[in-house]
Order: structure tokens, then sequence, then C-alpha cells
């Protein structure tokens, strides 16, 4: 993969996750609140998939 951030982070994100750890924070906050981890995921896989979107179909200008 030719992508800046490869070895740095992406080759290890599925094992040790995001290196921001205001992530790892925010999903305690909402499962202290009750939240259960699957619709905590569902969230952040929501958001990915909306960017996903919006970097695939940038707008135009008129």
């Amino acid at each position: 993969m030719s992508h800046p951030d490869f070895f740095e982070g992406l080759m290890d994100w599925p094992v040790y996750g995001p290196r921001d750890s205001r992530i790892a924070d925010r999903v305690e906050e909402l499962a202290a609140m009750g939240q259960r981890l699957v619709e905590i995921e569902d969230v952040i896989l929501a958001a990915l998939d909306a960017r996903l979107v919006a970097v695939r179909n940038p707008p135009t200008s008129s």
C-alpha cells in the first residue's frame, strides 16, 4: 500500500486501534451512559460510511 500512514499506524490499526485516546474516552463515556458496544460501533461505522461517500463523490462547483 502506498500511503504515508501505512507503517506508522495503518498496519497496526486492526490490532491496536486508534492512536487518539479521545476516541477511547468517548467510547467509555457512552458505555458508562448505558450504550452497548455494538451500538457505539454502529455510530462509528455510520460516520466512516458517510465520510467514504463524501470522499468518493466530492461536490462539484457550478
